[in-house]
């Protein structure tokens, strides 16, 4: 039994949508099987340290939150993740109210604005064609790296993280361009 990068639902033996009292009784199995007190195996003592952080993030609801926020992001790339997390919280630190957060699809709202940002490691013509056909709204993806040429669309602007600039669909108003002005350059539309 090992955490490191694993899921922490898995080590405890859960499905993703488990209660908090399953996790409870979960751990409390595992930890009376694991505990050093009551195993003599060379590893229960690592695996109750690794147990009590899988407890201690999944028992709280704001930790847990944030770590299901994070894990369904998905990057394929180690360098992109970090990326891709700073400006999703960069974005929750706005004065915008969050209708829906699943880590990687983010919709927020503020008075008569709404706006679905999507997070990306890599933004592909493929993906970008698939979410133009998705969502009839404004949109903006936000990507670690762009497919070079990108075959923009009218209602989805796209910003590269890396190199700080916007392209595809203009910001509708200032309110919008106000929420990721920090992502894009100066002098950059």
């Amino acid at each position: 039994m090992r955490i490191g990068s694993e899921d922490y639902y898995a080590f405890l033996r859960l499905k993703a949508t488990a209660t908090p009292e399953e996790i409870h009784r979960a751990y409390r199995a595992l930890a009376l099987r694991y505990h050093p007190d009551r195993n003599p195996a060379p590893e229960a003592q690592s695996i109750m340290a690794q147990l009590n952080e899988a407890y201690s993030v999944l028992s709280d609801a704001s930790r847990r939150r944030k770590y299901d926020a994070q894990s369904r992001m998905s990057c394929s790339n180690d360098l992109a993740l970090p990326i891709v997390i700073a400006a999703h919280d960069a974005l929750l630190r706005q004065n915008w109210t969050v209708l829906q957060d699943d880590g990687s699809n983010l919709v927020l709202e503020q008075q008569h604005r709404h706006v679905r940002v999507i997070f990306m490691d890599r933004l592909t013509n493929e993906k970008l064609r698939k979410f133009c056909r998705q969502y009839t709204e404004f949109g903006v993806i936000l990507a670690v790296e762009l497919e070079n040429p990108l075959n923009l669309c009218l209602q989805i602007a796209i910003i590269d993280l890396v190199r700080s600039r916007h392209y595809g669909a203009p910001f509708p108003d200032d309110g919008y361009r106000a929420l990721f002005q920090s992502f894009v350059s100066r002098g950059n539309p």
